[in-house]
């Protein structure tokens, strides 16, 4: 009898603790939901704002993503470009985070969309495409001058011995990589012949640390933000230290179909903060730090070019001094290795010894 009641006690607290767990991980989400969603009301554009705002000054509302802040580099440079166009305007994100190809559709619909655009979206920034320059109007400078086509890859140290010896795209299709789920590096990794596996974004750094895959390639702008949850959860994943991948890539800003006015001042904006200095200054200070330059060790890194045929239309659109990568020199062949890149302005600041 005391054996039968002690199981029963038992089951009893099992089932209450796991009760609690369940409760207390219901109750925590929507917290962490909020505190990553959460900006401060004057970092917010609303559609109310922008129907008081007077007559020709500019709303510039970003489509927010989640976790975006006004430190984040996009929001930086939109803000920075849009002070040196000489225009007034008022900036701000959206109120809310909605997916992307929400937002895409409620740009495409134009200024006036009324319903189709609550939020009061007038730009975006997004990865240049045939498809995309077709239903809304590029503004076609690339945000970070090329260097989202530029992919350094998280790895297991069990695979360093098999890194090593890749010397090119032919011997890297050996091995196994990840990408997210509806990424659009996966048509170009495809193309190249290479072998990825594709997952759900959140099992990405799990699958690399399981040894299940044995390169994960990002871009060198998005390690840092990736490094603390890298040494923190993930014991046995490194930085790739040989290869440097490369592919013709980037982001432009976006807006309606008919709203040139927005669309000229961008580009005015864009053009003047890189004839004067200031774009690459923000570069440098958002993205080439010196946190990269010491992780990344670009000089020993062998470069590896697959090519981007999806994006070749849209890219072709782009001022060849708008671009801080030297895709000619790369996609002909001329450069092998990262110190070859030593030699351009604007990767000065990642060739520091």
């Amino acid at each position: 009898m005391e054996s039968k009641q002690k199981g029963l006690w038992t089951l009893v607290t099992t089932l209450l603790s796991l009760f609690i767990l369940l409760l207390g991980g219901l109750l925590i989400r929507p917290r962490l939901t909020e505190r990553r969603q959460a900006l401060h009301p004057r970092d917010i554009l609303s559609a109310d704002e922008v129907a008081a705002l007077p007559q020709g000054t500019l709303p510039v509302v970003l489509d927010r993503s989640l976790g975006q802040d006004p430190d984040d580099f996009r929001y930086r440079l939109l803000k920075l470009v849009m002070e040196r166009s000489g225009s007034p305007f008022a900036i701000g994100f959206s109120a809310d985070v909605q997916p992307q190809d929400e937002a895409i559709a409620a740009l495409a619909a134009g200024r006036d969309a009324g319903r189709r655009n609550p939020l009061q979206i007038t730009v975006g920034i997004y990865g240049a495409g045939p498809e995309l320059n077709r239903r809304l109007r590029p503004v076609p400078i690339p945000v970070t001058g090329g260097i989202l086509g530029l992919r350094a890859g998280w790895t297991n140290r069990r695979a360093l011995p098999d890194l090593k010896t890749i010397q090119s795209v032919e011997d890297l299709q050996r091995l196994v990589l990840v990408q997210g789920l509806g990424w659009s590096d996966v048509e170009i990794f495809d193309t190249a012949e290479l072998r990825t596996y594709t997952a759900r974004s959140e099992k990405l750094l799990r699958l690399v640390n399981d040894m299940r895959v044995q390169l994960f390639p990002r871009g060198v702008a998005e390690l840092q933000a990736e490094d603390s949850t890298v040494q923190s959860l993930y014991p046995q994943i490194i930085l790739d230290p040989y290869l440097l991948i490369v592919y013709p890539f980037a982001g432009f800003f976006y807006v309606a179909p008919d709203n040139t006015e927005l669309a000229d001042a961008l580009r005015i904006g864009f053009e003047r903060a890189i004839a004067d200095g200031s774009y690459q200054r923000l570069v440098d200070e958002s993205i080439m730090t010196p946190w990269l330059s010491r992780k990344l060790q670009l000089k020993s890194r062998r470069v590896l070019v697959l090519k981007n045929p999806d994006a070749a239309e849209a890219l072709a659109e782009v001022d060849p001094n708008h671009w801080i990568v030297p895709w000619n020199e790369l996609m002909s062949g001329r450069i092998t290795h990262g110190r070859d890149l030593c030699g351009f302005a604007g990767f000065k600041a990642l060739c520091h010894d």
